[in-house]
């Protein structure tokens, strides 16, 4: 009489350092063959925002080039490199790297606007 124990599903997970944002896996996975990526808060939400941007949104000029951020992808994780936008999330979301290494959220892919909508609400701690 065996019970199984299944692994834990992967979740979509975004973690702020104090010099870059690191996704996992499996957020990584939702931005595969993108040109890179937009990033927004949305102060009313409390979220933080990361589109997915193609090149065709460059060329027809959707999306101005100088906002698109580059999205290192390796097998295990993706990064976001840019230190003042650290600095410009760690005001909206008051990040104190002095007392804590780093802030992992949750976040939820949003399809329709091909956007990870993370909830910087819950922080969690120690990680």
């Amino acid at each position: 009489n065996i019970e199984w124990i299944n692994k834990e599903k992967a979740t979509n997970a975004v973690t702020i350092y104090n010099n870059n944002i690191t996704l996992s896996k499996q957020a990584t996975l939702l931005f595969e063959n993108s040109y890179g990526v937009a990033i927004g808060f949305d102060v009313e939400n409390n979220t933080l925002v990361i589109k997915k941007v193609t090149k065709n949104e460059i060329l027809s000029k959707q999306i101005d080039k100088d906002d698109v951020y580059e999205l290192t992808i390796k097998p295990s994780f993706g990064r976001i490199n840019n230190k003042k936008l650290i600095n410009e999330l760690s005001k909206h979301l008051k990040l104190e790297f002095d007392k804590q290494i780093s802030y992992k959220f949750s976040a939820k892919w949003n399809n329709a606007l091909k956007m990870l909508i993370v909830n910087t609400s819950e922080v969690a701690k120690h990680v």
